[in-house]
């Protein structure tokens, strides 16, 4: 693989983009003016990164990502600027991502192969989002959240600190779509564990620390602490009750405690 250490002489890294000391940026990638690129960076091959995308150092971009993707007023406004998109350091982005412009992310983020996520994505410290997992923006997340593959976030959706969502699970927005009125996400507080294949309505709030068992639709708030399972959801027992198979602990503690 062919790499460069400096813009110098490859006119697709812009001479007006900001490149970091010991940063090494295939030939292939493209890099607009405005973006600036922390030190010790990768950007693999096919990888465009617009104006306006600010990369923390020491962050991997693999190859055919897209950072700081236009957003639909480029086509049609003919004074369009790029919001910002600001990635903290010590990220891993991972091959085909897409993150669009007007978005915030913390330090120490991942992405699994192929995310994508849309505009007015705000996402704190620590956090990872899967292989195909979307964000249809407009979404906050606090610290150290999971995201794994293929979970659809949809707007205006809001997790709190610490928060699992796990394989294809799904929240929405419409009350009865298609229509657009008073949309509004589900709001997940702080702990909470999100099974597989999971549905989450409009406007449920998911109580601390509870569980959401796999395959079920929540229709209705949780209550802090609970397990609930079923579609409807219903409150099968509190999240202490819950024993691991293995060892004589409560089940869910471990998963929580592992921010790594």
């Amino acid at each position: 693989m062919t790499t460069k250490t400096s813009p110098t002489g490859n006119e697709r890294i812009s001479k007006d983009a900001k490149i970091g000391a010991n940063t090494r940026i295939h030939n292939d990638a493209l890099i607009y003016p405005g973006a600036s690129i922390g030190d010790n960076c990768i950007i693999e091959p096919g990888a465009i990164i617009y104006e306006n995308v600010k990369l923390g150092a020491n962050s991997y971009v693999g190859s055919q990502c897209i950072l700081g993707e236009r957003l639909s007023g480029y086509l049609s406004d003919p004074t369009y600027k790029n919001p910002s998109l600001l990635i903290g350091e010590n990220a891993t982005i991972r091959s085909g991502t897409i993150i669009y412009a007007d978005c915030k992310i913390g330090k120490g983020f991942q992405t699994g192969h192929r995310a994508v996520i849309r505009e007015k994505s705000i996402f704190g410290d620590m956090c990872s989002f899967g292989t195909m997992a979307q964000s249809d923006g407009q979404m906050t997340v606090g610290n150290n959240c999971r995201f794994h593959n293929n979970v659809f976030i949809a707007t205006f959706t809001t997790c709190e600190d610490d928060v699992h969502f796990y394989p294809m699970s799904c929240t929405v927005d419409s009350m009865h779509p298609p229509c657009q009125k008073g949309r509004e996400g589900p709001y997940i507080e702080k702990g909470v564990i999100v099974g597989a294949k999971v549905l989450i309505l409009p406007r449920v709030r998911i109580g601390s620390k509870s569980v959401v068992a796999g395959a079920s639709v929540v229709t209705h708030d949780v209550p802090p602490g609970m397990v609930v399972a079923g579609m409807p959801a219903k409150v099968i027992k509190g999240r202490e009750e819950v024993r691991c198979h293995i060892e004589d602990r409560p089940a869910y503690d471990v998963a929580m405690e592992n921010k790594n």
